[in-house]
């Protein structure tokens, strides 16, 4: 068979282990990621040995976890992070430190060079973001708590992979000799996130208004690959992981402007890459190392899920987590994940651990994974809390949306509406297809979303589940008319403001669904930020007297005509 034959054949073998092994699991309950790392196990050479061929293994998972690298990036959206930078930035990395040094020392004490027990504390330390956001979706709502702790804590875990990748060279000790310093490849990765900064800053920026401004969304998408790849390729010239390329190159998109329309740009195909990524894992497991040593094997995975629970759960009394939850948290987090898999290889190629304890750590976290559904089972009878209620409304209880008020247009009406909204106290997101407008709602502080507002990911992404009113001032009213029908169908909950353009436009859209209309004026404008302040919990005097402070503070700011002689 011709080596391109070979090559479909495979990934023909994949997806279609992919396909039969994740509804199987989610039917057990198991979830998708199970599937997938099950559907490498059994067509890898410990299962029905499908696919053999070491070298294609091999490069298979290299190119899988460049993609779940780069995929891990885009979580580090510039809110998150704003976010992080308070209080739990400092639990965060005093959970993955903890944990790190613990096992660390285990490591030590059971034998270990102490080089190699750090790999393994850094390895372990990660708890799957995969795992976690699959059982966080399947019991707590989006926006509690609960969620947004463990989030914040596992961007924190992906974001100690840069520090990892650049300095875990430094741990290949037994390599010194034969391959020389690693002090150079150390400093050399110092160099390439110092050029990171300074371009993303600085150039970035521009280049990306000037490639949007063309209009065409092939040539946004093509420039989005040329800068991936154009990572790839420095960190290959530079001879370091294209990892750290994968993960750079992520940073770079999500720091952007445009970050929010990569993202939701390739969501449709994040879970299948994931997949992929647990797919090749599961085909290079030794169960080989199992059947040597079993009991030694399951006294780790039960010390590293005790462990890392433990830690957890002290460290969550300083969160914002009700007290009868965290032990649920705590066992969602108490596996390793998919990052210690790549810590692990990269540790294999850098000489920092010898293959059999590598063999050893993959068994350890793919073993820890398969523990989480167990001991979910228990935990969640312990904290007793129903899976994800919905009102009447089919708003979730105890939702806090990452917005109250979707504003679709950043024109004339979408300005003055979203700058009431912000001036008041209240959460507003903006979606604008419009470079210019977009660049301009961004310098006014506002989260915004850039692309066409008719897209369902789009909307889904700004928080149309969660946001209790939408405001639609697009411009072309066709497509106004065409968002309305598509809100009103699938987001009844959701209460639509509308902008027409004059009185028959009015007369349209309040046949077609809409809750109230307005043709466009400046008070037209003014009368929708009253509506909307009233529709998010301000009393109607209220409401009327910052309408009229507002008014007074516009009339204001306008420059005044030069007296004529």
């Amino acid at each position: 068979m011709s080596e391109s034959n070979s090559l479909l054949l495979n990934i023909f073998i994949y997806l279609l282990a992919g396909l039969l092994a994740v509804p199987s699991a989610k039917r057990l309950g198991l979830g998708p990621v199970f599937g997938y790392l099950f559907a490498g196990i059994l067509i890898g050479p410990w299962g029905l040995a499908l696919i053999r061929d070491a070298q294609h293994i091999e490069l298979f998972s290299r190119v899988a976890t460049v993609l779940l690298l780069f995929l891990v990036a885009l979580q580090a959206t510039p809110a998150r992070v704003h976010r992080l930078l308070g209080d739990l930035i400092s639990l965060g990395v005093l959970q993955f430190c903890l944990t790190a040094l613990v096992v660390t020392l285990v490591g030590m004490l059971i034998g270990h060079p102490w080089h190699h027990a750090l790999v393994a504390g850094l390895a372990l330390s990660i708890s799957s973001e995969a795992v976690a956001s699959h059982a966080f979706n399947e019991r707590y709502p989006t926006g509690s708590p609960l969620t947004e702790t463990g989030h914040q804590l596992l961007l924190t875990q992906s974001m100690a992979m840069v520090p990892v990748i650049v300095f875990l060279p430094l741990l290949s000790l037994d390599a010194a000799i034969t391959q020389g310093s690693p002090w150079p490849k150390v400093v050399m990765g110092l160099v390439v996130l110092g050029g990171f900064g300074i371009f993303g800053h600085l150039l970035l920026r521009r280049v990306f208004r000037y490639v949007v401004s063309v209009g065409l969304d092939e040539v946004f998408a093509a420039f989005a690959l040329l800068l991936i790849i154009g990572m790839l390729l420095i960190v290959q010239a530079l001879d370091l992981p294209l990892e750290l390329g994968a993960l750079l190159g992520g940073l770079l998109l999500i720091r952007s402007e445009y970050g929010s329309a990569i993202r939701i740009a390739i969501h449709p195909f994040s879970g299948l890459l994931v997949g992929m990524f647990f797919i090749s894992t599961g085909m290079q497991i030794d169960f080989g190392t199992f059947i040597r040593k079993p009991l030694e094997t399951f006294a780790l995975v039960a010390l590293l899920v005790v462990v890392k629970a433990w830690i957890v759960r002290n460290i969550l009394r300083y969160s914002a987590v009700p007290r009868r939850q965290r032990i649920w948290l705590a066992t969602v987090l108490a596996q390793s994940g998919e990052l210690a898999f790549v810590v692990i290889a990269m540790a294999i190629t850098y000489q920092a651990i010898p293959d059999k304890l590598a063999a050893q750590l993959v068994l350890v976290v793919a073993l820890s994974m398969l523990t989480t559904p167990i001991l979910l089972f228990f935990a969640a009878r312990r904290d007793n809390v129903p899976a994800r209620q919905q009102t009447e409304t089919g708003i979730e209880v105890g939702a806090t949306a990452d917005s109250q008020v979707i504003i679709a247009g950043y024109g004339r009406v979408g300005r003055v509406v979203a700058r009431m909204l912000q001036e008041n106290g209240f959460r507003a997101v903006v979606i604008d297809h419009n470079p210019d407008r977009f660049a301009e709602l961004r310098a006014d502080g506002f989260v915004g979303f850039y692309g066409d507002a008719l897209r369902p990911d789009l909307l889904e992404a700004a928080g149309a589940s969660q946001a209790a009113v939408m405001i639609i001032a697009i411009d072309d009213p066709e497509a106004a008319a065409d968002l309305l029908k598509r809100i009103r169908r699938e987001y009844p909950h959701m209460i639509l403001l509308a902008r027409a353009v004059n009185t028959a436009d009015e007369h349209r859209l309040l046949r077609g669904g809409a809750d109230r209309a307005y043709s466009e004026t400046f008070e037209t404008a003014l009368l929708m930020g009253e509506d909307t302040l009233e529709l998010v919990g301000v009393s109607p005097l209220d409401a009327q007297a910052l309408a009229e402070r507002f008014r007074d503070a516009a009339l204001e700011s306008q420059p005044t005509a030069e007296p004529r002689d």
